[in-house]
């Protein structure tokens, strides 16, 4: 009974003209297809081969979910989204990648001799007894969309596989790519579309970096997403062409690829549908060959509003007051890559107007702002920050944007500009916002001008937000929960952790895009009487906390509790807060700005 019930003899259970007339009447009687409709394509599936599922999903009659919801009460094959389905190791290793390519199937799990295959359609009698020969095992059988199977072979088969499958049939087993011509090699149409596949691949998956490594018996692939290198799987034979990859990526960068033995850089520009992209291109030689960076750069980057940032309703008044100052030094801090020239463009968009006149000094030019002057820095010519900020003082400008002060020279003439009327805004390397403070004057600038210039200082993380595909809840372990239980004690019993658990849409990493988390400190007169006195930053943070400031690592924990990022995410990023001298942790009393009055509801945040 059990060879019967999983073979795939029973031809309801498959693919058959009969079941297409199904299909047809059963949408008709839903009232989403008219019979004029059905009678067109029936025509038009006689004439092209095209079964009538595929014409409805093709020409967005009927939504690919529906057709298949549909099929699915029709011949018992249950319909279900891969992020619902932990798949199994063991059912990958059981069908090789050649079965998977041709079929276009997905195994999901292996038990007690019977293999689950996902198929986004209504396979035929022969296709199921063919796999279920090929594999020699009984198949049961799942309906999936397409882009679930198609991002799932992705990821367990590896990236360009079935390129990589048909190179290595046109070049031979015993075939080897070294000492051969290298121009021949990139002439080979698979390697482009292998390198072509790669591209499009990082673009889709919002990548900002492409790293292809060599190593001696492997060809190491890499996107970086959201900020967090991701090993993305490529064919095993894919260590054959190393030297046509890099070769191929050398042409499409008008780089020189006779030479080898030394660093060198290109650009690439590509088109992906609508949009376009600048890839930098950097290849350094290494001992198994070259390895490629490339950087990826959306050509129309559009900004953040400000509302959207990921500061919470308790912190957006205090970057409101920021805002609207009139003159002063306000500083964004963070490592490379923490998105502070986001936050520093969002704040721009809102201060824009026509009445005022905004200029820019950066490092590169990341966001193409309307109605702002925008310079890029070239130190080979000698247009430094400073120098630039020297002639930007000429232009009679009311916001100066310096992309990040890096020496004394820069920090003084910043500090100047804004002793004589103007809002200048910048960013400093520091892990926390108090530590702006001792930076500066550690720089060289006076106490008394940080003092009587800094307005405040934003210091900000960029974290993981968890897949809302594939979420669900988990308990974090006891010495966190007890960090964040002391931290918010009215807040923790309602929070809600989550956890991704990876699914095709978050590219099975459980995280898909990023949010900020903040630090704002206002610089008030409190503040201001401890640095001219020039205590040290643990002071100022004690201070600014007994002021409302809410920590990197607290807000952290504010958008943990809101299932927003894992605590994981938080503990990756940002570090324990303390009270200096004990260790412990700090509590954090939320309050609202400009009173006393203690806010215990979780704080609200924008999703978008």
């Amino acid at each position: 009974m059990n060879e019967e019930k999983h073979s795939g003899l029973s031809e309801k259970r498959f693919f058959s003209d009969q079941l297409m007339f199904e299909l047809a009447e059963n949408l008709l009687q839903q009232g989403v297809i008219t019979r004029e409709q059905i009678q067109d394509l029936m025509s038009r599936a006689n004439l092209t081969g095209r079964t009538l599922d595929e014409l409805l999903i093709k020409e967005s009659i009927v939504s690919e979910e529906k057709v298949l919801q549909t099929l699915s009460q029709l011949t018992n094959i249950p319909f279900k989204h891969i992020a619902d389905i932990t798949i199994q190791p063991e059912a990958v290793k059981k069908v090789p990648a050649r079965v998977v390519l041709r079929y276009q199937v997905m195994p999901l799990t292996l038990n007690g001799g019977v293999i689950t295959l996902a198929v986004s359609r209504v396979p035929s009698i022969s296709v199921a007894e063919s796999l279920r020969l090929l594999l020699d095992v009984a198949i049961d059988w799942v309906l999936c969309t397409e882009a679930d199977i198609s991002k799932s072979i992705k990821h367990f088969y590896g990236l360009g596989a079935e390129t990589i499958d048909s190179l290595m049939e046109t070049a031979g087993e015993n075939v080897e790519m070294e000492g051969t011509d290298v121009s021949v090699e990139t002439s080979e149409p698979g390697v482009m579309r292998f390198v072509n596949q790669v591209i499009t691949e990082a673009i889709r998956l919002n990548a900002t970096d492409i790293h292809i490594e060599p190593f001696e018996d492997t060809l190491r692939l890499r996107f970086r997403i959201d900020g967090v290198l991701q090993p993305i799987p490529v064919p095993p034979g894919v260590i054959r062409f190393r030297k046509a990859v890099a070769s191929c990526v050398k042409i499409l960068a008008n780089m020189n690829i006779a030479e080898r033995r030394k660093p060198h850089d290109g650009r690439i520009k590509v088109r992906c549908g609508n949009e376009e992209f600048d890839l930098r291109v950097s290849v350094l030689p290494t001992a198994h060959g070259e390895t490629v960076n490339m950087r990826i750069l959306n050509r129309k980057s559009m900004f953040i509003d400000l509302e959207n940032l990921g500061l919470t309703d308790i912190q957006m008044p205090f970057v409101e007051h920021l805002v609207g100052v009139p003159h002063g030094v306000i500083l964004i801090t963070g490592p490379t890559g923490s998105g502070n020239t986001t936050t520093l463009c969002a704040i721009l968009a809102r201060l824009s107007s026509p009445e005022v006149k905004i200029i820019t000094a950066e490092d590169p030019i990341e966001y193409r702002m309307e109605g702002i002057t925008q310079i890029q820095v070239h130190t080979q010519i000698g247009l430094t920050f400073a120098n630039i900020l020297r002639s930007i003082l000429r232009h009679d400008p009311d916001i100066i944007l310096v992309g990040e002060i890096r020496d004394l020279e820069t920090a003084e003439i910043a500090v100047q500009a804004s002793l004589t009327g103007h809002l200048v805004f910048s960013t400093l390397h520091t892990n926390d916002a108090p530590s702006a403070v001792t930076r500066l004057v550690d720089m060289g600038v006076e106490p008394f001008l940080v003092a009587s210039c800094l307005e405040g200082v934003i210091a900000q993380r960029l974290v993981r937000r968890v897949c809302t595909m594939c979420s669900e809840q988990v308990t974090p372990p006891e010495p966190i929960a007890e960090e964040i239980r002391t931290m918010f004690p009215e807040l923790f019993p309602s929070a809600k952790f989550l956890k991704g658990r990876g699914c095709p849409e978050c590219n099975f990493t459980g995280y898909r895009g990023r949010i900020a988390i903040f630090e704002v400190m206002i610089v008030d007169d409190s503040i201001r009487s401890l640095v001219v006195r020039g205590r040290p930053s643990n002071e100022i943070k004690s201070k600014a906390i007994e002021n409302g400031l809410i920590t990197l690592r607290a807000d952290g924990w504010l958008k943990a509790m809101a299932g927003i990022t894992s605590f994981e995410e938080v503990i990756r990023v940002a570090r324990k807060a303390e009270v200096p001298g004990t260790g412990a942790p700090v509590a954090v009393r939320i309050k609202l700005p400009g009173t006393g009055e203690k806010k215990t509801e979780l704080p609200k945040y924008s999703r978008k």
